[in-house]
C-alpha cells in the first residue's frame, strides 16, 4: 500500500490548522480580557497560546518532531547516496532538541540564573534569548556554505522559513519580555505579543516542513510511504 504525500497539500492543511488554532486562541483573549472568563470549563487554557501543555503546545512539538524526522529521512538519503550528510544530520539533532524544549519549556529555567547574572531588564529581561541569541549566530555562521549549496529555491525557503521562526521565538520575545517587566502578563497587550510570536513559529515550521518535503520530492523524483504486511 503506497501513500503518497504532496508537499503543497500538507502545508496548505497546516496553514489552515494554524489558522483554526489562531481562531480560537482570539475567542480566549476575548474571554479572559473582555467578559472575564478565565477557564470557560478548560476552553480557555487549552487553546491559550500563552499557557503550556495544551493544544497548541502539542501542535508545535508534533511539528518540530515532523521537522527533525525529514531532515533525518534526508540525512539517510544522502548517507545511503555517498553524499555529505553531516549539516543535515546536525540539523535534525537540533530539531529534536527544540521539541524536547518546546514540550518541557527549557529555554525558561535559563530566564532567572541568566538575568541576575548579567541583571538584565528591557528587552533583555526574558535573559534565555541571550545564550540562544548567541548559540544561532553561530549557527547562522556555520551554516552558510552549506546554505550556498542547496538549490536555490530551496536556499529561499529555508531563509524565509528560518527569518519567520526566528521573528517570533525572539523578537516578539524581546519586545513580550519589556512589556511584562513594565506592565505585567494579565492584559490583552501582552496576550497579542504571545500569540505574535506562536503565531510566527508555527507559520515557520509549517514553511520549514513544505521546504524539506519539496526537497525530498526533487531529489527522489517522488515521496511515498510504503506499507507492507
Amino acid at each position: 500500500m503506497n501513500i503518497e504525500i504532496h508537499p503543497k497539500e500538507i502545508f496548505i492543511k497546516l496553514l489552515c490548522f494554524i489558522f483554526f488554532l489562531l481562531l480560537l486562541n482570539f475567542l480566549t483573549i476575548i474571554s479572559r480580557f473582555y467578559f472575564g472568563y478565565d477557564f470557560a470549563h478548560g476552553l480557555v487554557p487549552l487553546f491559550n497560546f500563552g499557557a503550556e501543555k495544551n493544544i497548541p503546545t502539542l501542535y508545535s512539538s508534533l511539528a518540530l518532531l515532523t521537522s527533525s524526522l525529514l531532515l533525518m529521512a534526508i540525512t539517510l538519503f544522502h548517507k545511503r547516496n555517498g553524499d555529505s550528510y553531516y549539516y543535515w544530520q546536525a540539523l535534525a539533532i537540533i530539531f529534536f532538541f527544540l521539541c524536547i524544549d518546546e514540550t518541557a519549556m527549557l529555554h525558561e529555567k535559563l530566564i532567572e540564573p541568566v538575568r541576575e547574572s548579567l541583571n538584565t531588564s528591557g528587552l533583555l529581561y526574558f535573559a534565555w534569548v541571550i545564550p540562544y541569541g548567541l548559540a544561532l549566530l553561530v549557527l547562522i555562521t556555520t551554516y552558510i556554505n552549506f546554505l550556498r549549496q542547496l538549490p536555490n529555491m530551496t536556499m529561499i525557503l529555508f531563509l524565509v522559513s528560518g527569518a519567520t521562526f526566528i521573528l517570533g521565538a525572539i523578537g516578539f520575545e524581546l519586545f513580550g519580555g519589556r512589556h511584562f517587566e513594565l506592565y505585567g502578563n494579565n492584559n490583552a497587550t501582552y496576550a497579542l505579543f504571545q500569540t505574535c510570536e506562536e503565531s510566527l513559529e508555527m507559520l515557520g515550521i509549517a514553511i520549514f516542513i513544505y521546504t524539506l518535503l519539496t526537497y525530498i520530492v526533487d531529489q527522489l523524483g517522488s515521496f511515498q510511504i510504503t506499507l507492507k504486511k
